[in-house]
C-alpha cells in the first residue's frame, strides 16, 4: 500500500493503510516509545515479509479531529498475542460516526502529515 510519486519518486502510504474495517473503531499501530523501554524496534512489529513499517506523531494523529490514540496493551486478538511487542499496541480511536467521505479525509491527512516516515525496512 505504497504511493510513488511519478514526478519526485517520493513514497508514501496509501489512504488504505489506514482504513478501519466496517463495524470497528480502532486502528491497529505500536507506540515506538513503549517498544524501546523493551528494547524493541519497529522491525519488532513485521509480522509479514512484506511489511513496511511508518512512523507517525500522536500530534499529527490527534491535530486530525475526532481521531485520537488510545492505548490497548496486550490484546488477544492479534497474532501472537504474547509476543513482547503487544505491550505497545495502541489504537487510533475516532472513525465511529464519521461518513465514508470524513473516514477518506481523515485518512488523506494522515498520509499526508508531516511526521510521517517510512521507518522499515
Amino acid at each position: 500500500m505504497v504511493y510513488v510519486d511519478p514526478l519526485t519518486g517520493d513514497r508514501r502510504p496509501t489512504t488504505g493503510a489506514f482504513a478501519v474495517k466496517p463495524g470497528e473503531d480502532g486502528l491497529s499501530v505500536y507506540r515506538e516509545q513503549l517498544l524501546a523501554a523493551s528494547g524493541l524496534t519497529a522491525a519488532h512489529v513485521v509480522t509479514a515479509a512484506q511489511n513496511l513499517v511508518v512512523s507517525l506523531a500522536v500530534r499529527d494523529i490527534r491535530s486530525t479531529p475526532p481521531l485520537d490514540v488510545r492505548d490497548d496493551p496486550w490484546p488477544v486478538y492479534v497474532p501472537e498475542p504474547a509476543h513482547p511487542r503487544n505491550g505497545a499496541h495502541s489504537l487510533i480511536v475516532g472513525w465511529e460516526d464519521l461518513s465514508r467521505s470524513e473516514r477518506r479525509a481523515r485518512q488523506l491527512a494522515l498520509v499526508s502529515a508531516p511526521s510521517l516516515q517510512f521507518v522499515y525496512p
